[in-house]
Formats: structure tokens, sequence, C-alpha cells
């Protein structure tokens, strides 16, 4: 393993790709390779964090925005403030990340550069733990991640003076803010990739709030991985909802069930259907099944008792109780005023998570950790992910106008007509109630546009709030897919060893060229085996924002040089935003099965039918592995699966 002063050998830094492929050859027109990070001791989860988030446009466009200080210029008639060319002071760590990108981001011809980590340490407030260096555990990307996001975002807050004003509010007036008073508001996905505030109807927030119909709740999305899920628990018996628990993420975190076999193969649009499955919650209080409860009871006593105290006492609750089942939800304090210990009601409750608005950077961690009963212990679920080059978030996104507030119906409006189609064929779906058959308030409106009409930002966040109580109306409409959520991938980080003990690789896009990164080996692939990878741990897919990259197309002289057996692609084909041809196949649909062969940690192939667990206690992988790889003659192209 060479140092972070040695330089490069004279070998090819290519590994095993064809010197004739127009892969190759296009990245070499492009400006070649790209810079590598040493391996200082254990940091390789450091190294493939770093060269994932560089290939991120939203992100070094973000750092570039408030990067440099400000000067104001006096040009005679008034004040003006441009942009220097020295760094912000607060800027601290910042500037040591941008360095890093901007090295690792280099173009270096067939020779490339070797960078460190070092210098961003130095300059971290709260390095990392010392585990990071003497120890190891499988999540170590996934922490660093969130380290270097979050003090992006710290040093960033400090150049705009701005801090943390988190549910530190006053009252109501400061919380929720009047719709007239904001001249650009943004909802839902609107602006897709326009990061600062973003607003959600008060009255999904909290459905009791007094004149809700024109107030909103901000959030504040600051960085470009920040993104706001939207999270609805609610009573699958009378249907009601608390409200809308909108929250700001910076990325998803998907756990990988337990695997049946080591042939166990996933997609990455399965697990994503798995996050947003309802879970149902069994045996818990529902106020208002409570308050019907009490209520009932009440009644019969009425009809059964003669003492006219008493029922005039019973009927002056039973008005309160009513007072308070007219609003769209009964408060843990009402409840505990107006109903008695046996009369608390258990029922079911679903609770369900969809996004909101993705972020213009979405991180994705495959949670690979699992217990294993049969050792008591936390293992690593080895299973094959597959995921596309271009990935729809449409099926998992709930705007604020598309949400339903009736726990009974589906999250999404436009899902009914999906679940009553279902139900009509006899398919065994469980049974919704129709549009029709919930309760709407007399005051409600029709919160549905017509697909393809364009409707102000402002309107569509009224029709949310007086839709929040009125599933009644025009909920069959399904809009069309959004096109702006069909995300870019940009880059994957894969984990091979086991839960303890391993290797962090990278994979990463730019230039118009797929890059494998193993700490300072760096050599071009095709976007086939990117997908067809194995180990995904983080995958980070790009909001398309319209850039077009100006590339260097290959010239005919080098499409004549092809191997005749690969298809030629034309410039358009090879633009940055562009998908390889052999990802997928004409209908857009990415190839799931797995056909790159696996390699111990000294390029040999280890057989399909070889079980994980066997190959791991073989002996060829940990500190055996290790002790193996520095003995061997190491080629690039040779997968180095357990080095630290």
């Amino acid at each position: 393993m060479s140092s972070s002063n040695s330089s490069f050998n004279s070998r090819s830094r290519f590994g095993g790709m064809n010197k004739k492929s127009k892969e190759l050859k296009f990245a070499l027109k492009n400006g070649g390779e790209l810079g590598g990070i040493s391996n200082d001791g254990n940091t390789c989860f450091m190294n493939s964090v770093i060269q994932s988030l560089a290939s991120s446009r939203q992100l070094l466009n973000f750092i570039d925005s408030y990067f440099y200080q400000e000067i104001e210029m006096n040009n005679g008639e008034k004040i003006i403030k441009i942009k220097s060319n020295q760094p912000n002071s607060e800027l601290v760590f910042t500037q040591a990340l941008k360095k890093l990108f901007d090295d690792v981001n280099g173009k270096y011809g067939n020779r490339g550069k070797e960078f460190s980590t070092k210098p961003i340490l130095n300059k971290m407030p709260n390095g990392p733990k010392q585990n990071f260096f003497t120890g190891y555990n499988q999540e170590d990307a996934q922490e660093f991640y969130q380290l270097v996001m979050g003090l992006v975002e710290t040093e960033y807050k400090k150049t705009i003076g701005q801090t943390d004003k988190k549910n530190n509010f006053k009252n109501d007036d400061e919380k929720y803010w009047d719709i007239n008073q904001i001249p650009n508001l943004l909802s839902g996905c609107d602006d897709l990739g326009k990061l600062g505030n973003v607003y959600v109807p008060a009255s999904q927030v909290d459905p009791n709030l007094v004149d809700a119909d024109h107030k909103v709740f901000p959030l504040n999305l600051i960085t470009p991985v920040d993104g706001v899920s939207a999270e609805r628990i609610g009573c699958v018996a009378c249907g009601e909802v608390g409200g809308i628990r909108y929250s700001v993420i910076s990325g998803l975190s998907l756990n990988l069930p337990q695997k049946e076999s080591y042939y166990s193969k996933y997609t990455l649009d399965g697990l994503m259907n798995d996050w947003i499955t309802p879970e149902i919650i069994e045996d818990v209080n529902c106020n208002r099944c409570g308050l019907n409860q009490t209520k009932e009871f009440l009644n019969n006593k009425i009809e059964e008792s003669t003492n006219e105290t008493l029922i005039k006492n019973f009927k002056e609750r039973i008005e309160l109780i009513d007072n308070e089942l007219a609003k769209n939800h009964v408060s843990d304090e009402a409840f505990e005023k107006l109903t008695t210990k046996q009369m608390i009601r258990k029922t079911k409750k679903s609770k369900q998570i969809l996004l909101s608005r993705p972020p213009p950077l979405l991180s994705m961690h495959i949670n690979r950790s699992v217990f294993d009963p049969r050792t008591y212990m936390i293992v690593k679920n080895s299973s094959n992910v597959a995921f596309p080059a271009k990935f729809d978030l449409s099926s998992y996104v709930a705007e604020p106008k598309d949400i339903n507030m009736d726990a009974r119906l589906p999250f999404r409006k436009q899902d009914e007509r999906t679940i009553i189609s279902q139900q009509s064929s006899g398919n065994g779906v469980e049974d919704y109630p129709t549009s029709s058959e919930s309760p709407s308030s007399d005051n409600s409106q029709s919160s549905e546009s017509t697909p393809g009409e364009d409707i102000n930002m402002k309107e569509d966040i009224v029709n949310a709030n007086t839709a929040s109580t009125d599933v009644s109306n025009n909920s069959m409409i399904t809009e069309p897919a959004n096109p702006k959520l069909v995300y870019d991938l940009k880059a994957v980080i894969s984990h091979y060893g086991t839960h303890n003990y391993g290797h962090y690789i990278c994979y990463r896009k730019l230039r118009g060229t797929w890059w494998r990164i193993s700490d300072e080996s760096v050599y071009v692939v095709t976007e086939d085996e990117v997908l067809n990878s194995q180990g995904t741990f983080m995958i980070f897919y790009e909001f398309n924002d319209g850039f077009k990259e100006i590339l260097e197309p290959l010239g005919s002289d080098d499409e004549d040089q092809e191997p005749s057996n690969e298809k030629k692609s034309s410039p358009q084909e090879l633009d940055d935003d562009s998908s390889d041809e052999n990802s997928s196949s004409d209908d857009g649909q990415m190839n799931i099965n797995n056909t790159s062969a696996k390699t111990d940690s000294l390029g040999n192939t280890i057989p399909d039918s070889q079980d994980e667990d066997e190959y791991e206690s073989s002996g060829l992988s940990d500190d055996n592995a290790v002790n193996a790889t520095k003995d061997a003659d190491y080629n690039v192209g040779e997968e180095r699966a357990f080095h630290i």
C-alpha cells in the first residue's frame, strides 16, 4: 500500500479496461484520470464518502454560492456587493473540504495524483471518534457522511448569521405564518432543487388550529442533502389523524431484510416500497374512539336512569363530548377530562412515511446489519441490491395537496383509484372506505386539480388546508408523474467484507465517465459494471436541473478502432446525464441480473455457488487477506476487497 506522499508507479492507471474501449478513450479526451486519496489507516470509509460527494454538482454549486467573501463597492450611484477572490474566513472546514474536492476532480491524464484526508480532519472542530482509526464499524461511512454535511451546514449558517430556532416558538403567531405575507412561497415539489424555506399547510400540522386556511408552517432546507418527509399516524377504525409530522431529513436509511439465502436479491424499488409500507400498531388508545364509547355508555345510562339530576349531568357531559368530537382532532387533555379509565378503547393505528420534497442530492444508506438468532450477534447481510441509473421517485412522494387526512384512506389521494380497483376485482385488498364514505365538513372545498392545470402555489396551500378534513371530492383524479422526480445516479459506495471488518470502495461519475476508486487506485469502468456491483452500502442520486456538460466527443478515428463487439455511442450518449447503453434495455428498465464475477482480495474468482459465510471463514478474509495482498504483485484491476 502506498503512503500519502508516494507517487504512482509506471503501470497503467486504468486497470483491466480494454485499451481500445471507447470509455477509456472518452475519459482521456476529457481530462483523463481523477485524483485518488491515500489510505492513512482505516480511512477507506472517509475516502469513499469524499469521492462520492465530489461528484455532486448540486453540492459543489452550493458551496461556491457562499464560499467567497462579499465586498462593497461604490460605483458612484450606489453601493453594490460583489464577490471577492478570498474565501470567507469563517469557513475553516469548508475551505479544506473544497480544496480536496477540487483536487480529486482534477484532470490528470493517464497518470493521476494522490491526496490525503488529513487536511480536512485537522480542521474538524469535533473530529472523528478515535475508534474510527483504531477499530472498525460497518456504519463508519454513513456516520462520516453525516459528520461532514453537519459541519458544512454549521459553517454555512455562520456566514449568513443564522441560528437554530428548532421548535423554540413562544406562540402560534411565530410558529405559523400568514400565507399572504410570503411573496415567493415554495410548497411540495415546486421549484424542486431550490433551497430555503418550504411551507406546509398549518391545518395538516395542527388539525385544530383556528383560522388555519391561510396559515403555513415553515421548514428550512439548508444544504442540498436536505429534504422533507411526511409521516401520518391515524386510527384505522375512525380515521382520525392527529396531524402530519413533517420533518427535514438529510437522507434515507433503508433496512435490508434478513437474507433468506446467499442468493437473495433485492431491488432499490423493493426496499423503498418496504420503507413506505404502512406499519400497523396494535392495542393503542384512540381518543376519538374512546369518547364515542363514553358517549354511548352515557346514553345507555340515561335510558336506564330515573334520577333527573343524574340524567341532566349525563346530558351535559354528552354535549361537551359532542363539542370535542366536532373538532378535527380530539386532544389528550379533552379525552382525560371527559372520559373515565373504563372507557379507554384499544384500537389499531396505521403509521406511514413518504417523502414530501426530495432533496437535490438524495443519499440512500443500505442498512445491512441484521441480528443472527444462531449466534446472537449482529452480522452483515451481504445480499445483492440492484439499482437503476435513473430512479423515479414519483411513487414515494406525497405532496401536501395529495395527502388524505383520514387514516382509513390511502396516504395519497392519487392511490385511491388503485385500491378501489383492487377491491372491485376481488384481490383480497383490505377494505378502505371510498371518498364518499368519509365524513366531510360543510365548508370543505375540492383540493384536486385536473392534470396539467397550472395552479398558483398559494392556492395549492389554501386547497390543502381546506381539504385536510375533506376527502370526498375529486379524489379519484390521478395527476401525471412529475418528470423532475427522475433522479440521476451520481455515486455508489460498496462495502466488502464482514460486519466487523472490510473495505470500502466508490464508483462515481464525472465528466461523462464512470470511475471505480479504491483509495489511491482510480480507473475507468462501464456503467454496466457499476449497476452490477456488489456490496452496495450507500447510493447517491441527484436532481437533474437540466444542465448539460460540454464534453469532447470521440472522433471518427477513435470509433474506427473500437472492438467490433462494442456498440458505438453518439456524443449525446456519452453526455454526463446519459446512461451507458449496456445498463438498461430499450424500455428503460434496468437489468437486475448480476453478471459480474466475485473475486477475493487477490483477484481470484469465487464460484457463484460458494456461500459467503464459507468464503469469509476460508482464511482468505480479514488479516490473512491483508497479508496475502501485501505479498502479491498487486494490479489496479484486481479486487482489493479486504485491505485496511
